[in-house]
């Protein structure tokens, strides 16, 4: 067992993706566990422990942690060289209404079949009431 940014370092690395760019690996989806390795001593009477707590609570919960991780994440796949379809900690990825141009077609469609059909309508009313 590993902790999650640990697995990702290896998949950003290649070591943990196949050939066809599959995982090698399977995760937990009961359990996970965070481990960052990373340490700080601070004395039980300091009198910034609280500030330094408040400090490292704010940078978690705002995601600069994770969009560290990130960072360093996207470093090591470019060094690599390797391709790897896992992307790490669920980045942003920008949508736009360049991949909403589709529905827009779609939405332009349905208005025209709409135009045709009320057309239709309305000529065969006209034909309808002039022959009775």
């Amino acid at each position: 067992m590993m902790s999650d940014t640990a697995a990702e370092e290896y998949y950003a690395y290649g070591d943990f993706v196949g050939e066809n760019s599959e995982p090698l690996l399977c995760k937990l989806q009961e359990g996970s566990f965070h481990l960052t390795g990373v340490t700080m001593l601070v004395f039980h009477a300091d009198p910034l422990l609280r500030r330094v707590t408040e400090i490292i609570d704010r940078v978690i919960e705002a995601g600069l942690y994770n969009f560290w991780i990130s960072l360093r994440m996207h470093r090591i796949k470019i060094k690599s060289r390797k391709i790897s379809l896992v992307h790490p900690l669920d980045g942003y990825y920008s949508f736009n209404l360049y991949h909403m141009q589709p529905a827009f077609y779609l939405l332009l469609m349905g208005w025209c079949l709409s135009v045709f059909c009320f057309m239709v309508e309305v000529l065969c009313n006209r034909v309808l009431s002039k022959t009775k």
